[in-house]
């Protein structure tokens, strides 16, 4: 797919997007390695989803739309009414990329009910049920837009999941100013250990979610151990990090999160592979 065959508004109905920049190692080496991977096709067979190739460089206003932040490549999916669904930022890996798409495909119904929800009461809970399931699958501008206007209706958690959004777009100071400073749940505790870890103050981001992993965390236990770990390894605690991400990717097979502690396992092991800090 081109650029000019793009539709004009939105994206393909029902279809996962990869934006590429040729000639890049990494967009080049997910293209030779990752897309044409078994699972790869099996997730894409099984989520009904169509599959397009467009040049990041040609597309990069396209990019900028979608995902808004990022290195100008990635995956974009988007709905059976072209609204973008999740995106995935960067390279990765054909088992991440498969888990991603199968997560994509699990809530694509409830994202639909959530926006269902918001046409008939914009308040805050369905401001808020809309941007957590929105956030879950890495959409970004329509999650940044429910987030805040949840948090401006007073919906707490809305505070510090936009905070989340913002780490997540590297927009660090900003991220800062939106976490609550007060912040009492575990769920906090755990954007407030992401938002450390990409400020790189690595042994506060060990000291937060260690403090989160002893509580209550749900959906979010799996994320907080992640980036746990790679705090662990950034610190200079590699034995335990490997400990740490090697649970979890025994403990969340066939998950995004097991998908990434292996691709994290791969650099610590082997540091000259693209590994940077």
């Amino acid at each position: 797919m081109t650029v000019a065959e793009l539709p004009a508004s939105g994206g393909p109905p029902l279809a996962a997007v990869y934006v590429e920049l040729p000639g890049r190692e990494l967009s080049d080496r997910m293209v030779a390695e990752a897309l044409p991977a078994a699972e790869v096709h099996a997730a894409l067979a099984e989520g009904g989803w169509q599959s397009y190739r467009i040049d990041g460089f040609a597309a990069a206003a396209r990019y900028a739309e979608w995902v808004g932040s990022g290195e100008g490549m990635g995956v974009v999916v988007f709905d059976a009414a072209g609204q973008v669904l999740g995106t995935r930022p960067g390279p990765q890996d054909a088992a991440e990329l498969a888990a991603y798409l199968r997560l994509v495909a699990r809530r694509r119904a409830d994202v639909a009910a959530a926006r269902q929800a918001l046409v008939v009461h914009r308040g805050a809970d369905e401001l808020l049920g809309l941007g957590r399931r929105l956030l879950e699958l890495g959409a970004r501008r329509e999650t940044a837009t429910c987030l805040a206007a949840a948090a401006a209706a007073g919906a707490r958690p809305a505070q510090h999941l936009l905070a989340r959004l913002y780490a997540l777009e590297g927009r660090l100071e900003l991220a800062r100013a939106t976490l609550p400073a007060d912040a009492d749940e575990p769920a906090a505790w755990v954007t407030e250990g992401y938002l450390l870890y990409k400020e790189r103050r690595h042994q506060e981001a060990v000291a937060v979610l260690e403090r989160a992993l002893a509580g209550e965390l749900g959906d979010e236990r799996p994320r907080a151990r992640l980036f746990y770990g790679k705090a662990l390894h950034e610190a200079g605690r590699d034995a335990d990090a490997e400990a740490v991400l090697v649970a979890l990717a025994r403990d969340a097979v066939g998950t995004t999160f097991a998908g990434a502690a292996l691709h994290t396992l791969m650099h610590l092991r082997n540091p000259d592979h693209g590994h940077t800090h």
